[in-house]
């Protein structure tokens, strides 16, 4: 008994010092004066917010220190590049910037504030550490629509400030939404396009966050229109560096991770081959709907083979021929309806750390749900034959 008292007083003595220096490094990193910078610009209600730190949660602090401390992932998979920034978003309590910058985990970086005219505020800057990889967290300042990065406190910046995508919302915009792996290649995908937006929408998706790299125009086209329409929004991945596919997929997952919180309550998280699909009477967003426990933050799904053996067509014809390919209709045997994989969809606020398949690190408290594959499942669609 004597030694499970000392245990636990020295779990809370280590959190306590823990929460400490978290709480002294974060407000040390600041000297905010007064925001004289911002005085010709109007600053809107919800942009009046100034914090120390990146969470107000001291649980949510702690499992974050643990992470950097212990979570040491190597994605050794491309060149070096230079520093600069994919996006970045405005939450209640900090903003998050997404980094096309690779090999730069736990990296020091400076956080950079501008103003509605891209004047620096005076004494806002803040020193903050790459974690995840390509992801660093700031506090919010007030007046700050602009964000950098530098290495240096002391020199102004020379990376380009973006613009503060809003992400402070009261309640999420959409209730499910698909985050797409990244496309690249030659290989016609107009009609993997549309049947993919399409058919998730029948499942509850009411938007879909693409990310591209080189596609064909003709498809291209079909991306323009969705986004003409306000059913996707359209990120271009580019770099004077050569990488491969699988490190842009995994600066996709961070960076959609980040896009999607506030603005959807449910995001999932799929290939462009894939589709969710229910096998009862109600559709995924009537799945989650069902989900009473508020703790869990990522459901997996298992994944289901379909079979497809030949290509897609390269243009449009006409209606027959449409409704003649259409994927699923088409191309709908199954190899197996055993496990082979999961995908996840996941409440993009809950979660600390993602990784292409599942949640790799979770907030305090958050529970993973694995539905049974008679409920619900992803269908891949593979180039295969059944045996």
């Amino acid at each position: 008994m004597h030694f499970h008292t000392q245990f636990i007083f020295f779990l809370l003595v280590v959190f306590a010092l823990a929460s400490y220096f978290i709480f002294v490094e974060e407000i040390d990193n600041s000297d905010v004066t007064i925001l004289n910078s911002t005085y010709q610009c109007h600053i809107q209600p919800w942009n009046f917010v100034n914090t120390q730190s990146t969470d107000t949660s001291y649980l949510n602090r702690f499992s974050k220190w643990l992470w950097i401390k212990f979570y040491l992932p190597v994605e050794n998979l491309h060149n070096n590049t230079e520093i600069s920034i994919l996006a970045a978003y405005v939450y209640p309590d900090h903003i998050s910037i997404t980094l096309i910058t690779q090999h730069s985990i736990k990296k020091q970086l400076y956080c950079r504030y501008y103003d509605c005219k891209r004047n620096e505020i005076r004494g806002s800057a803040w020193l903050g550490t790459v974690f995840p990889e390509s992801v660093i967290q700031c506090p919010r300042r007030i007046g700050a629509e602009f964000v950098s990065v530098s290495e240096n406190l002391e020199k102004e910046s020379d990376i380009t400030p973006v613009g503060l995508t809003f992400r402070v919302f009261e309640e999420p915009i959409h209730e499910l939404s698909v985050c797409v792996a990244p496309m690249y290649g030659n290989e016609p995908s107009w009609l993997p396009i549309i049947d993919f937006v399409e058919h998730n929408k029948l499942e509850g998706a009411s938007y879909f966050y693409f990310y591209v790299g080189e596609i064909r125009d003709y498809d291209q086209k079909i991306l323009d229109d969705y986004v003409r329409t306000g059913d996707i929004e359209l990120v271009k991945l580019q770099d004077k560096y050569h990488r491969v596919f699988i490190a842009w997929h995994l600066l996709q997952i961070q960076d959609c991770h980040l896009r999607s919180a506030y603005h959807s309550k449910w995001t999932a998280f799929i290939d462009l081959d894939e589709r969710l699909s229910t096998n009862g009477p109600g559709t995924m967003i009537d799945v989650l709907r069902s989900i009473q426990d508020s703790s869990v933050g990522e459901v997996q799904l298992q994944s289901t083979t379909i079979v497809k053996d030949q290509d897609y067509p390269d243009k449009y014809e006409n209606i027959e021929q449409l409704e003649q390919e259409l994927i699923f209709k088409k191309y709908n045997e199954t190899v197996k309806k055993t496990m082979s994989g999961t995908k996840p969809i996941i409440k993009s606020e809950k979660i600390g750390l993602m990784s292409i398949h599942q949640a790799s690190a979770k907030y305090f408290g958050v529970k993973t749900l694995l539905l049974n594959i008679t409920v619900a499942s992803v269908r891949l669609r593979q180039l295969t034959a059944i045996l």
